[in-house]
């Protein structure tokens, strides 16, 4: 099952106006508290945005973020930095497998997503920042687009076999 839902996901940026339900963002929000973390210092939080006004206004954090508009709701992932005294190296990996598990449960409940690059380009972290109004200590990170898909598309296949090398480069 797992195995197979890795192999479905694909970034999806064209969503029908179907609402996901509270049931659906709390089972991608609990996958995304079940990722693995640095000493298990679970630093992410999630801002989980429905507002039209505020999806349009954070789509707008880069021209890469344009399809964030037409989505039914986004999740920004956001690294608490008080949680970070001994793992502050090691938080983005934390939060990278988080908004990982994100995609893959979104999947999972037929949710399309798709993974909005925002850390460490600091111009993305301060414009979302300004159109949160968040404290210091919560850094951006992350910002998945959430909606049903109009078409899942083709799924491709990107195993290669030139990109394994054994015991040495």
């Amino acid at each position: 099952m797992v195995s197979e839902i890795i192999f479905k996901r694909k970034s999806i940026r064209s969503y029908s106006d179907e609402d996901i339900s509270e049931d659906t963002i709390k089972r991608i929000l609990a996958a995304a508290m079940q990722a693995p973390s640095a000493l298990n210092t679970q630093s992410w939080e999630f801002i989980v945005i429905k507002d039209k006004d505020m999806i349009l206004n954070l789509s707008k954090m880069s021209k890469y973020a344009s399809c964030a508009k037409r989505a039914n709701t986004l999740i920004v992932v956001v690294a608490n930095l008080e949680k970070l005294k001994r793992t502050r190296a090691w938080f983005c990996q934390d939060l990278s497998a988080s908004t990982e598990n994100i995609l893959l449960e979104a999947t999972n409940q037929g949710v399309g997503s798709v993974w909005l690059g925002l850390y460490p380009e600091s111009d993305r972290i301060s414009y979302v920042r300004d159109c949160l109004d968040l404290p210091l200590n919560i850094l951006p990170f992350s910002i998945v687009s959430l909606g049903y898909p109009t078409d899942w598309g083709k799924i491709e296949n990107r195993y290669d076999e030139s990109k394994i090398h054994m015991e040495k480069y």
